[in-house]
């Protein structure tokens, strides 16, 4: 086997953190390639720099050719990882979605409702330039607001819990994240009459 094709290959590393402090990082494919680190990123950089050296070629050409398994923890921890990863998601997941309805506002403003930049921008608690953006940037991307509002949120929702939270099926968390999108919906339509 030529040093050409090992390098093509792609290696899975683990990672872990000793009791000193310490990060060991291992190829799991070449166990004689290890090293350590006082930081994740020093050991993640020493094993590429092991890697190189192993296969006698320079780092540049393995350095993207390692996959860093998921860094386990004890479990009280990693609860406390999953949950914010997790949180991060939902909360990407609604940004993304709520600026997809203020575009969709502001097209219908500015085009149905025929209103000014600054009126819609009044409406919406934006700046006259932004609203300015969201308009042209909906009408390059021809935009039409087809989507229910309550559905998006909790298929963006469900999608977040499903990939960040362990244990449970996949359809028992689809159903929990599209429950509480429906539930948050419906609290901040009851807040607004």
């Amino acid at each position: 086997m030529t040093n050409t094709h090992l390098v093509a290959t792609g290696y899975h590393a683990t990672l872990e953190l000793e009791e000193a402090g310490v990060w060991i990082a291992q190829l799991e494919e070449i166990p004689q390639v290890h090293t350590f680190g006082r930081t994740l990123g020093k050991a993640r950089q020493y094993l590429v720099d092991a890697l190189a050296l192993w296969l006698n070629v320079p780092s540049e050409n393995v350095k993207y050719s390692i996959n860093y398994r998921p860094v386990k923890f004890p479990a009280a921890v990693q609860s406390l990882v999953d949950q914010a990863t997790a949180a991060r998601a939902i909360s990407a997941a609604a940004t993304n979605t709520a600026n997809e309805y203020v575009t969709f506002a502001a097209l219908a403003l500015t085009g149905d409702a025929r209103l000014s930049f600054r009126d819609a921008a009044e409406l919406l608690g934006l700046s006259h330039q932004r609203v300015q953006q969201l308009v042209a940037q909906g009408k390059e991307e021809h935009l039409v607001p087809t989507i229910n509002p309550i559905q998006g949120v909790s298929q963006d929702i469900a999608r977040s819990l499903k990939e960040f939270l362990p244990g449970g099926s996949k359809e028992e968390l689809g159903a929990l994240a599209a429950g509480v999108a429906v539930g948050f919906t419906i609290a901040w339509v009851q807040s607004r009459e």
